[in-house]
């Protein structure tokens, strides 16, 4: 069991689908759960070595806490639907222990909707036959709904506290969850340093699109083209002199209270996950080095859509394994990440109406929501 917290977490909905299994070790889990300290027995599975629990169960064991929240289920769009802050309304069945039905573990088909937003970023299980109910893991669930998850060694017990991470503490590094919307003021705090994708946040508020940010306060190279393997040697024009300089010279001189990266894009190319991870925390520590106060944000990258022509080394599927990479790295790091694939994303996917005509940038209506987005996941002073 890894420290941040290597047990998970569930989901409990229906349905039972013909998916082949992919789990290769699946058995019922002999550890034990507490919820603010208080012993909560529960049906868990562990599968490849982390614990998944049913979501129903979780849902019933934080209502009417700090992190509570709902859950529902529409059949006819396979969906789960969770709304955080709202109390959960029991089904039955919830906190009991049955049989061991490992052997019936697949891949979960069902899509998981949080606060209205898809999330493309959680594993799943579905156990139990046609009956059966969906395990998610409770690392990929505990900073999106808004409670903390620890590890007792000695006791082999998972510890659940309620109010902290996700939603309820948007502050602590990793997943930056749901909180009020901090407006204006929070956006103005922020530079923004990343590729092509990142470049029509200025372009556009030039072009009207007020609910953006200023080209002052946006890092991308003359260019137009930024690969996480350039991250010593890359240059970007920086606002206050017109000048292209490298990254970590930017850094030093502007001092940035909030630094927001959004880079990979190229690199899911052609890069392996070892790769990719080792260069974007080269580029990140060499920041930090020359401005320790910066706070840096990891953002995910942006969905494709269908009219991108080469969907062969820059894909979806691609994207969102890139997305779970540097997610984990903003953990190892002890920075932030904020998933603003989830502000444009429809069924996994960039729209074409968010797309400016090659199907890989935003448009200005998209790069909105991208803004709403930052403004409703935002850090904590």
């Amino acid at each position: 069991m890894k420290k941040t917290c290597v047990l998970l977490l569930l989901v409990a909905l229906l349905l039972g689908f013909a998916v082949p299994v992919q789990a290769a070790n699946v058995m019922l889990s002999n550890q034990s759960l507490k919820v603010d300290g208080v012993p909560v027995t529960c049906e868990k599975y562990n599968i490849n070595d982390e614990n998944y629990f049913k979501l129903r169960d979780l849902a019933m064991a934080l209502n009417g806490s700090a992190s509570q929240f709902s859950v529902d289920y529409d059949p006819e769009a396979k969906a789960v639907r969770i709304e955080t802050g709202k109390p959960y309304t029991p089904v039955g069945g919830e906190l009991t222990q049955g049989e061991d039905k490992s052997d019936t573990a697949r891949l979960s088909p069902q899509t998981v909707y949080i606060d209205g937003k898809q999330r493309s970023d959680l594993t799943a299980y579905h156990i139990g036959g046609e009956l059966g109910n969906n395990y998610f893991r409770l690392k990929d669930l505990g900073p999106a709904l808004g409670f903390g998850v620890d590890y007792d060694i000695p006791s082999r017990t998972v510890l659940v506290t309620t109010g902290t991470g996700g939603a309820g503490t948007a502050s602590a590094a990793g997943r930056l969850g749901k909180t009020a919307d901090a407006g204006r003021e929070y956006l103005d705090r922020i530079t923004f340093l990343g590729d092509s994708t990142t470049y029509g946040i200025g372009y556009y508020y030039r072009h009207g699109y007020t609910d953006l940010c200023p080209a002052s306060q946006v890092w991308t190279p003359k260019s137009g083209t930024m690969s996480l393997w350039d991250y010593d040697t890359a240059t970007i024009v920086y606002p206050a002199t017109g000048k292209e300089i490298l990254i970590q010279d930017a850094a030093k001189a502007a001092q940035p209270e909030i630094l927001l990266i959004t880079l990979g894009v190229n690199g899911i190319s052609s890069l392996g996950e070892e790769e990719f991870k080792a260069d974007y925390a080269a580029l990140v520590k060499n920041i930090l080095a020359v401005s320790p106060d910066t706070k840096i944000i990891l953002n995910s990258i942006y969905p494709v859509a269908d009219s991108w022509k080469y969907q062969k080394s820059i894909n979806n599927k691609k994207i969102t394994a890139a997305n779970g990479w540097i997610e984990e790295l903003a953990e190892e790091l002890g920075v932030h990440f904020i998933c603003c694939f989830d502000a444009v994303a429809v069924d996994g996917k960039l729209p074409e109406s968010s797309q400016n005509g090659d199907g890989l940038h935003l448009t200005g209506e998209a790069f909105g929501k991208v803004m709403e987005y930052i403004r409703t996941h935002a850090l904590e002073d």
